[in-house]
């Protein structure tokens, strides 16, 4: 994930409210998709979103680069979605939509359809940070800082889920062409 430039920062940080506008065109886009994956509804993620933008523009005077951007906002983004859960109460009810966006053929519809419900079903300290790393580009370093966990807990992690996930998506093929 490409990182803004540090100036930008730097102004935004000193309270140049059209600096804090260049950082929050960049990453509102990947702040809302990470807030679907933990959501999974549209409207929530972007409540989530919102609350993380206000949220960053207050902290940010305290931010001292000691992390990438990127992570820093993510770990807010996340701290913000955790306690939409715990507001809402929704942890184990959640309702699964998916994006508007609609892929290119049939195949691959159906193909995004059983990943989503596959993402969809880990439990959230597994689906956190393969979200972050596979669908963000994350490195583990980065998950372990936003997440709060050490680095050999993140790799454990994305493990399990990969693991699982591949174990859901052969046995939905399986019992797709009858053979599970």
């Amino acid at each position: 994930m490409e990182e803004p430039d540090p100036q930008v920062v730097g102004a935004a940080r000193r309270g140049d409210i059209y600096a804090f506008e260049i950082l929050v065109r960049r990453y509102q886009g990947d702040v809302w998709r990470l807030a679907l994956h933990l959501m999974h509804d549209d409207s929530l993620a972007d409540d989530v979103t919102q609350e993380a933008f206000v949220r960053a523009f207050r902290f940010l005077p305290r931010y001292r680069g000691d992390a990438k951007f990127s992570t820093w906002l993510f770990t807010i983004a996340r701290n913000c979605a955790n306690d939409e859960l715990r507001r809402s109460g929704r942890r184990r009810n959640l309702r699964v939509r998916l994006d508007q966006e609609r892929p290119r053929t049939p195949a691959d519809e159906s193909v995004a359809l059983e990943v989503r419900e596959a993402v969809t079903a880990l439990p959230m300290d597994l689906r956190e940070p393969v979200v972050l790393i596979d669908m963000f580009g994350a490195s583990y370093a980065e998950v372990a800082r936003i997440l709060g966990t050490p680095v050999g807990t993140v790799k454990s992690r994305v493990h399990r889920a990969r693991a699982t996930l591949a174990r859901s998506l052969l046995t939905q093929r399986g019992e797709r062409t009858g053979e599970g």
